[in-house]
């Protein structure tokens, strides 16, 4: 890098990493900057630069051009957590034989840890203008759920209405429920549940292009 490293490779690849799972794509270099807290783009480059010519990180044209390389996170203290289907497609069972595969994602994601994770994929535009932590939901995303039953006002919930699981805004009136789309496509319209139904889980986070990292269960 043509001078002292103030960081250690472990400690930026961490930080891309954790970036990833929070926001769900990779950091530009203005916020990668800022997440290690170094003064210069220019310095954020030469890391890069280092990263890139090691094998650890793929870089292409683009602000957001970064992918880490499988290598890249085994520094990370990390869990593997289920992908168990698409969140349109019918019942939704989190269930061994029902796992499509695993992502190994950093612990600190998964918080508390007494909670269950679990993976879904995204298909369709229903949500597509709902924003989890800096990142909206689009179709072929993987969504990381907080597995519980219940939910706040607000909440971004997997609900299960009449044996099909879907994603939706929560809302709790006196007297029923309401699950909102938050959409470009009009066609989306608002869910009122005035009966029982099941809330699978809390989207905590969305995560791009993250299916090619799964790994295939035997």
């Amino acid at each position: 890098m043509g001078r002292r490293k103030l960081l250690n490779k472990q400690q930026v690849l961490d930080a891309i990493t954790r970036w990833i799972v929070t926001h769900g794509v990779a950091p530009t270099i203005e916020e990668l900057r800022r997440a290690l807290r170094l003064g210069s783009t220019r310095t954020v480059l030469r890391y890069l630069q280092w990263l890139e010519d090691e094998g650890e990180i793929e870089r292409w044209p683009g602000a957001r051009g970064l992918r880490l390389l499988r290598a890249a996170q085994k520094g990370l203290e990390t869990s593997a957590v289920p992908l168990v289907g698409q969140v349109s497609a019918g019942p939704l069972m989190v269930a061994e034989e029902n796992i499509e595969g695993w992502l190994r994602l950093p612990k600190e994601a998964l918080k508390p840890a007494s909670a269950k994770f679990f993976l879904l994929r995204v298909r369709g535009d229903s949500m597509n203008k709902a924003n989890v932590e800096g990142s909206h939901i689009e179709s072929g995303d993987l969504v990381l759920v907080r597995q519980q039953a219940t939910a706040q006002t607000g909440d971004v919930v997997v609900a299960i209405v009449d044996g099909e699981a879907t994603i939706k805004r929560f809302e709790r009136k006196p007297n029923y429920v309401v699950l909102k789309p938050q959409s470009s496509n009009p066609a989306h319209q608002p869910i009122v549940i005035n009966k029982e139904f099941n809330v699978a889980g809390i989207v905590r986070a969305v995560l791009k292009n993250a299916s090619e990292l799964l790994d295939q269960p035997n």
